[in-house]
């Protein structure tokens, strides 16, 4: 007789026959396997637990009969194993590196309507069939010898893990596609990640015509049914080209040969609910337990991230020309301050507005970006300075004049509405007045400076449905719009061969955030939505408005050196012992009652300081306790403690003292590597 340990994908709490007092057990139970089911390791099973049928799967099969009563397995729900043994191990691993109780883990790995277990009536009528569309390859393009040599070296070093850096515009996606159709041959898998959804679109019609095969899709806005059937195909290893964004990484994959992350910096590779997975590090972990299939990997970016760029600096690929040897845009700073003393009161610069006219003139387009979408970035009383701001959050409500159809107030951190008000609550007043720039009232005023011009919105209000983006860009790439009006979506990956100007409405945005990688991620941010100007065959032009012309940031990017920023900030984190020369642990407390989370937070941290004086660890550790820089966020006040070391294994060791009580406290969240300190 075989036993198997089936791990399900919810808390099991059962009753204490003693006490009475309720236990978790760590979701697996054990159950006899029935001589005429072919269970394996890695199966999707149905088993009993009390008067229900659940499905689990399989996390290992032994001899050993346990000391306790066993039921049954029930049956298997597909005819092969979901899950490979190395796959066991990295939902194990994920559990421990990161954290978090094993039963939440699960959900990533195996679409949710197969995890749940319903009495369903057998079908009478056929199960519809996926449409696969006949796929026009496109015509073969020339490699620059820089591509060529990217390729050669990938295929033939030694080295499994390498990072493109190529200036926006130097061809990496086409290096992608070669990669691709080399491992798709070999009868591999590859698998292509990007950091938003709205990047898709492009991606997918991109590959699948130069490889010339359809390509299966997962992100978080398919329809359960197209997930499962893309799933079952990846799973069962009938696709090879797999595009997704984050949660991709853990598709089952039957024979992996490459993971290619585009636009690697992005801080969407980074899980903000539990478990606060990085994709870097998972697919590095995929690739370590990889004992059957060397997979290959490959890091793609104009802009590094520093930890990376530090990591692979002896496997890095450059990429120092565009396409056809197209200059990068030319990238002037305009000081605000001057424009005021000008008495130019318009959010736009006589040199932007300027650029704007000879852009249109020319019939060419032109995109303007700001990071925060709403018409006015407050609401004040211009009577008492009263702000209105959302009581959940503690933060300004933006203004909207158009989204919902009529004026509102949003809080872009809770999503709660709000009418704008007539009179101040504070003072009576009737003074309201809207202040600060978003990207509708940006749409507005452009509008007003050029009543012929078409423009085009791409930010989270106008692109909350399905396939949304997908038509913005459509349309524009199409010249059906002159002018782009956007936020952080369009500074990504974008190509858009008739934009000639990209024009940065406030680059202050953003800027002085209290945090290490501030500097970094404006630099990053900024240069990829610079690259997106003069891509073709005309040197673009890029304006960058600002009230800080000496910012670091605007520097790097005027100069387009990432060499030069890299050297800066590689230095600065090494004097101040930030990774990657460090490792990270951010705590948050959060609780209703600002008391009581500033009273836990503070137990929690003399707790810390207690189990580092026992480990004689107290000089190798900093631990740091502060407010979030957001104190207050859907209605809770949040509290941070932040520990700091050369030494992860000291740091393991410390959370291991506090682990179990720390899971189980829903008021207290465990991120590993932190994106933001603040």
């Amino acid at each position: 007789m075989k036993y198997a340990q089936v791990l399900f994908p919810q808390k099991i709490i059962f009753k204490n026959q003693k006490d009475n007092s309720l236990e978790e057990l760590n979701s697996t139970l054990t159950y006899k396997i029935p001589e005429n089911l072919n269970v394996e390791k890695g199966s999707l099973v149905k088993a009993p637990i009390r008067n229900s049928q659940r499905i689990g799967i399989v996390l290992r099969i032994s001899e050993a009969e346990p000391p306790f009563r066993t039921f049954e397995i029930r049956e298997i729900m597909l005819p092969y194993p979901v899950l490979t043994n190395s796959q066991i191990e990295l939902l194990k691993w994920i559990s421990s590196y990161y954290y978090c109780p094993i039963h939440q883990i699960i959900k990533l790995f195996i679409p949710k309507k197969l995890l749940i277990a319903k009495e369903t009536k057998k079908r009478t009528t056929k199960p519809k069939t996926r449409e696969v569309e006949q796929i026009i390859s496109s015509k073969k393009k020339d490699l620059t010898e820089e591509q060529e040599k990217a390729i050669n070296k990938i295929l033939k070093d030694s080295s499994n893990t390498f990072l493109i850096q190529g200036v926006t515009g130097s061809g990496k996606t086409e290096i992608y596609v070669h990669l691709a159709k080399y491992f798709i041959n070999q009868n591999l898998q590859v698998l292509i990640l990007v950091p938003e959804i709205a990047l898709t679109p492009q991606t997918i019609e991109y590959f699948e015509r130069s490889i010339g095969i359809n390509a299966s899709v997962i992100h978080s806005k398919l329809s359960e049914g197209e997930r499962i059937r893309n799933w079952k195909d990846i799973s069962g290893g009938k696709s090879k080209l797999i595009i997704g964004s984050r949660s991709s990484i853990f598709t089952p994959f039957k024979n992996l040969g490459l993971i290619i992350i585009d636009e690697e910096h992005e801080s969407s590779y980074k899980q903000e609910n539990s478990p606060r997975y990085s994709v870097q590090r998972i697919a590095e972990k995929i690739q370590e337990l990889s004992k059957d299939q060397q997979i290959k990997i490959v890091y793609g970016s104009a802009t590094p991230s520093i930890e990376i760029a530090e990591k692979l600096k002896n496997s890095t690929i450059k990429l120092f020309n565009r396409i056809g040897d197209i200059p990068l845009p030319a990238v002037e700073i305009v000081d605000l301050r001057e424009e005021f003393k000008k008495q130019n009161h318009s959010i736009f610069s006589e040199r932007l507005q300027e650029e704007l006219r000879k852009v249109l003139a020319e019939k060419k387009q032109a995109i303007l970006f700001l990071n925060r979408r709403g018409s006015s970035s407050s609401v004040v009383c211009r009577d008492c300075g009263f702000i209105y701001k959302c009581e959940d959050c503690e933060m300004p409500m933006t203004y909207h004049e158009k989204t919902l159809g009529s004026p509102t107030m949003i809080c872009h951190h809770c999503g709660k509405i709000l009418k704008p008000p007539s009179t101040c609550p504070t003072c009576k007043g009737v003074n309201i007045r809207f202040l600060g720039i978003g990207t509708e009232r940006i749409e507005k005023e452009i509008q007003k400076l050029f009543p012929k011009a078409k423009i085009v919105r791409a930010d989270k209000d106008t692109t909350s449905k399905k396939d949304s983006f997908k038509t913005i860009y459509e349309d524009f790439k199409n010249h059906k719009a002159d002018i782009l009006v956007g936020t952080q979506m369009i500074a990504k990956g974008l190509h858009l061969p008739l934009v000639n100007l990209v024009g940065v409405v406030l680059a202050d945005i953003g800027l002085n955030i209290p945090d290490f990688k501030t500097l970094e991620k404006n630099f990053q941010l900024l240069t990829q939505v610079s690259g997106r100007a003069g891509r073709t065959d005309t040197k673009g032009k890029v304006i960058i408005q600002t009230y800080n012309p000496d910012n670091l940031a605007l520097k790097y990017t005027k100069e387009n050196s990432y060499d030069e920023f890299f050297k800066y900030e590689i230095t600065q984190r090494k004097l101040l012992l930030n990774p990657p020369f460090s490792h990270l642990i951010k705590i948050m407390v959060e609780d209703k009652s600002l008391k009581n989370c500033q009273t836990k937070t503070e137990k929690l941290y003399i707790q810390i300081n207690k189990i580092l004086s026992k480990l004689n660890a107290m000089s190798e550790v900093e631990v740091l306790k502060y407010p979030a820089y957001m104190i207050k966020l859907h209605s809770k006040y949040r509290y941070i403690i932040l520990l700091k070391s050369v030494n992860r294994e000291i740091l393991d060791k410390t959370l291991e003292n506090i682990a179990k009580e720390i899971i189980m406290d829903t008021s207290i969240k465990i991120d590993i590597d932190p994106n933001t300190t603040s």
